[in-house]
């Protein structure tokens, strides 16, 4: 091989390369972050920072984020996500996610940034897979051991009652559910944490646009 060539190749490889960006224009893709060697690209964040601006995930309310918190977003849902493919645990039931793909698909479309034109449906259904994978992986198994029990149902009924005066046609069992999914937040912050302070994390500079 001539040694031009070969310098050519080379450059090719090791230069980041071009993606169709959101509204049509080129931008060089470059590395964000390394998870345990798996790579997030910057691409990675711009598509997040589009589905979720566009409150595209069912369940869920739209967000406006930077590339900095959506990059430390992505590597809190990979640590979760090398988790469960370490664990073996169970995949997403077809039929739920067809559900909740169409329902992604139906807020992107009706959404005001243009940012989401250029998403396909495959993306969209891979992205949307992958949320289902990590919030259950985040609230069944992280949170599985959480309980609360019926008497400090009761003493944060009577304690919110003593706080605002009044919590009319709120019950028991609805105090319960609140509670625990408080429980279950803290639990998975703290999981967070301590997934983060094992991972080997590297990240590359950004530059907010």
């Amino acid at each position: 091989m001539k040694p031009f060539v070969f310098v050519l190749l080379l450059a090719c490889l090791l230069l980041p390369y071009e993606v169709l960006g959101a509204e049509g224009f080129l931008y060089f893709e470059g590395t964000a972050a390394t998870v345990n060697k798996e790579v997030i690209f910057l691409s990675d964040l711009l598509f997040e920072q589009c589905l979720l601006r566009c409150g595209a995930l069912p369940e869920s309310m739209a967000e406006e984020l930077s590339l900095h918190e959506a990059r430390e977003r992505l590597i809190s849902e990979m640590l979760a996500l090398q988790e469960n493919e370490k664990l073996a645990l169970g995949q997403t039931d077809n039929v739920a996610l067809a559900e909740q793909v169409r329902e992604a698909e139906a807020k992107l479309a009706s959404c005001e940034s243009p940012c989401g034109r250029d998403i396909s449906g495959g993306w969209l259904a891979k992205w949307v897979e992958r949320k289902l994978v990590i919030r259950g992986f985040l609230h069944d198994r992280v949170g599985i051991f959480v309980d609360v029990s019926e008497e400090d149902a009761r003493k944060e009924l009577e304690r919110m009652v003593a706080h605002t005066g009044s919590v009319a046609g709120l019950s028991i069992d609805e105090v319960r559910r609140k509670v625990r999914e408080e429980k279950i937040a803290k639990e998975v912050r703290n999981w967070r944490m301590r997934a983060a302070s094992k991972a080997t994390i590297t990240l590359s500079p950004l530059e907010e646009k």
